[in-house]
């Protein structure tokens, strides 16, 4: 891993964003791209205003920033950049306008990063929402690995930015489709950061149980090793409530899980699975994706 691609919005509920963004680039010494994107906005008086008085009205997707405003963002972005340089962290900085998620794509394509890193948003209006389906957008359009950074990890205060470690690994499966090569980048990173990592399979009525588990758990503990491959499995009435019920249950540094294209079948195996985890999820997620149907 060389180059990270880490989205900013300088508010301070992203700061622990940052702080998980320096932890994978110091650990890998890669470089990072921090990328803001001028979204495409426009007043709208029929959205409630979101601040006080001299914001005037609320705001839709439209008509892009005033580019006046550009300069001062992308001062905002060099004096960021400054600051990790002088922490020891190679980096670079990119203002982009237009839709958040592909302007995101569009720079993860160009400086051909091997990670991207973006927080979400309590889920609690539309804003958010629109924040946290960006998310989803990204992490199921993107090429490479994607971790999001839910709002439970962020701090309200910007100097009050936690530590973060990275100890403990879960990757869910439903251990119906092959995910050994997935599983082998989830293995070298867990081995990275001398994390355990243990296998979680929830058994649910509205997940189809089509393959034998023994056929693919197989190749998973094949790319393990000779250790025993740890795998817990929890019954419940939803695969994403039962995956946040362990959560909750489990003290878990990282949740990986992988996306598929959509597809007949994987459209019957729940395609959603991986968006809506990423919308609930109160645990750092690190979603990988799967090109193609089976």
């Amino acid at each position: 891993m060389k180059t990270i691609l880490l989205a900013v919005d300088f508010i301070p509920v992203s700061q622990s964003v940052m702080v998980w963004a320096k932890l994978f680039a110091r650990r890998y010494n890669a470089e990072l791209i921090l990328v803001h994107v001028a979204a495409m906005v426009m007043p709208s008086p029929s959205i409630p205003a979101i601040g006080g008085a001299g914001l005037g009205m609320g705001m839709t997707m439209g008509e892009a920033m005033p580019l006046t405003a550009e300069p001062v963002l992308e001062d905002q972005l060099i004096v960021l950049g400054r600051q990790l340089q002088a922490e020891g962290i190679a980096c670079r900085t990119a203002l982009r306008r237009g839709g958040i998620d592909e302007a995101i794509l569009d720079a993860a394509k160009e400086y051909r990063v091997d990670l991207i890193i973006v927080g979400r948003s309590h889920i609690g209006n539309f804003f958010d929402r629109l924040v946290g389906s960006t998310a989803a957008d990204v992490a199921a359009s993107a090429h490479q690995p994607v971790l999001i950074i839910p709002a439970s990890h962020q701090s309200d205060q910007a100097e009050a930015a936690p530590d973060v470690s990275l100890q403990r690994i879960v990757f869910s499966t439903p251990l119906e489709f092959d995910e050994a090569d997935i599983f082998e980048q989830v293995v070298d990173l867990a081995q990275t950061f001398g994390a355990s990592l243990r296998l979680l399979q929830v058994k649910s009525e509205n997940q189809p149980n089509i393959n034998d588990d023994a056929d693919l758990f197989a190749p998973l503990q094949a790319v393990y090793g000779a250790e025993p491959l740890a795998v817990d499995q929890v019954e419940s009435s939803t695969v994403t409530g039962g995956i946040n019920d362990y959560l909750a249950e489990n003290t878990v540094d990282l949740l990986v899980m992988a996306t598929r294209e959509r597809g007949f079948l994987t459209g019957l195996l729940n395609p959603s699975l991986t968006g809506k985890m990423i919308l609930r999820s109160d645990v750092p997620l690190l979603v990988y994706q799967v090109k193609g149907d089976l």
